[in-house]
């Protein structure tokens, strides 16, 4: 009997051994399986971290919604698309230096302007040309107060300390540093700074601080004590620097759609939707035409005010003659123009 059972054992022993490894074969998916659910959970965990850390930065930077920020633009009558108002949305919550490029006369340098009206913020306004340097801009002494100070100084008296910022010249990127309230910088044509003030700027556009020599104190650095947003405006004259690039995030602007141009023309002027439509259609007729100089949205704006003012509304030849020096300035310009309405003011009537 014993041996009957001693066989018996013996045969079944390959079907176990053979179960076993297939359970065991079994379990190797399953623990893999496991390990990759572990994983992912960690990877979510650090994801929503890390998202709400961004998050709550990125709301210490700028905290309307994208809806809100073409909103509160538009309400100072300038008009973004949505896709860029989310694009402009994105650059001022992450804080980048934001480009904005596009032929002369699309919003380039009304749109931070726009910006600082619709926050409450404070503005500064930096024209660029190729004669700017460094330190009309940035960091100098005032050699001449110290001078006078150092000379006013009697013995026996506290010995002036004629390195601290108050005898910094006052320069628009010192004062954007400086001021306690969000402030937005427009650095207007930039394209135009020759090499050497460029460079000087990239540690500004970078790290939004500059650098103080000779510094009382033992604090050379001068950082932003408010958010800082900063605009730059390009007319592609000239290909800026790498280095320039990188740390600048572009939006490209163009001419408004018709409906939009309408839309701007009603809100600046103040004038009927019907009419400021006839004239965003002319504006984009002639805008057609092979000019030397294409209208911009100010030419349109102020071509719609001086019809309004001269011709009570119409668009006729008459109207066109004393009104054309808005959307034309050249002279042969002005032959192209004028042909070209001729022919179209039959389709427009006085605004009832």
């Amino acid at each position: 009997m014993g041996a009957t059972l001693a066989r018996t054992a013996a045969a079944a022993l390959p079907a176990l051994a053979a179960l076993a490894l297939g359970a065991a074969a079994a379990a190797r998916p399953l623990r893999k399986w496991r390990r990759l659910y572990r994983r992912e959970l960690e990877n979510q965990r650090l994801l929503l971290e890390a998202q709400r850390r961004i998050r709550e930065e990125a709301d210490r930077m700028f905290h309307l919604s994208a809806e809100e920020l073409r909103a509160a633009l538009q309400s100072q009558g300038y008009y973004l698309d949505p896709l860029r108002a989310g694009r402009l949305w994105v650059y001022l919550r992450q804080g980048k230096p934001v480009g904005l490029r596009g032929e002369p006369g699309v919003g380039k340098s009304q749109l931070p302007e726009a910006f600082a009206r619709a926050m409450g913020y404070h503005f500064i306004d930096l024209e660029c040309h190729s004669q700017l340097e460094a330190d009309e801009i940035g960091i100098a002494w005032n050699g001449f107060k110290q001078i006078v100070d150092a000379h006013a100084y009697r013995a026996g008296e506290p010995k002036p300390d004629l390195y601290t910022l108050e005898y910094l010249t006052p320069t628009p990127l010192l004062e954007s540093l400086l001021s306690d309230r969000p402030t937005v910088v427009r650095v207007d044509e930039v394209d135009k700074l020759n090499e050497r003030t460029a460079n000087f700027f990239l540690r500004y556009l970078d790290k939004k601080e500059l650098v103080v020599h000779n510094l009382s104190g033992g604090k050379r650095t001068l950082r932003a004590r408010a958010p800082l947003y900063i605009f730059l405006t390009s007319n592609e004259y000239r290909r800026l620097d790498p280095a320039f690039m990188r740390r600048t995030v572009w939006l490209d602007l163009e001419f408004p759609s018709e409906p939009v141009l309408a839309q701007i023309l009603a809100s600046a002027v103040g004038v009927p939707p019907d009419f400021a439509a006839r004239v965003a259609r002319v504006v984009h007729q002639v805008r057609q035409l092979n000019l030397a100089k294409k209208p911009s949205i100010a030419e349109a704006i102020e071509w719609c005010r001086a019809l309004v003012d001269v011709a009570g509304g119409q668009i006729t030849p008459q109207s066109v003659e004393l009104t054309i020096g808005f959307l034309a300035k050249w002279p042969e310009d002005e032959a192209l123009v004028r042909e070209a309405l001729r022919r179209w003011y039959d389709s427009f009537s006085r605004v009832g």
